[in-house]
């Protein structure tokens, strides 16, 4: 479907919007952000100047439980969050090659940059 530069990072485009106002972007294997360009869900203003996105939510691939806990570590050692239905790793929607996925919000693109190339 195309590439979009997010945060310097590469991505494939792996679904848009009917009315454009989002792209799903796969950054790498465990890692897929939902960007906006409007924000009209209102989610937390975190932009990306490469990109265009206004704001942005990360799912993050996971394998177990264990697996889960060092990443939900490092959301929250990084300043994101996790709604409260969401704090559990849930049936992967996004990530194909993941039997199960956290939803992110509050992370900077800076964070995210550095948990995909953590994650390569």
């Amino acid at each position: 479907m195309g590439t979009i530069t997010f945060t310097g990072i590469e991505g494939q485009i792996l679904e848009s919007s009917p009315h454009g106002n989002y792209l799903i972007v796969r950054l790498s294997d465990r890692i897929i952000i939902c960007g906006t360009f409007s924000n009209q869900f209102n989610w937390d203003e975190s932009s990306d100047a490469s990109s265009g996105f206004e704001s942005f939510i990360t799912y993050i691939g996971v394998r177990s439980l264990r697996e889960t806990t060092k990443y939900t570590s490092f959301v929250t050692e990084n300043g994101g969050y996790f709604h409260k239905n969401e704090t559990s790793p849930r049936r992967s929607k996004r990530i194909e090659n993941f039997p199960l996925e956290l939803k992110v919000r509050g992370l900077t693109p800076q964070i995210v940059a550095h948990l995909v190339l953590a994650t390569l």
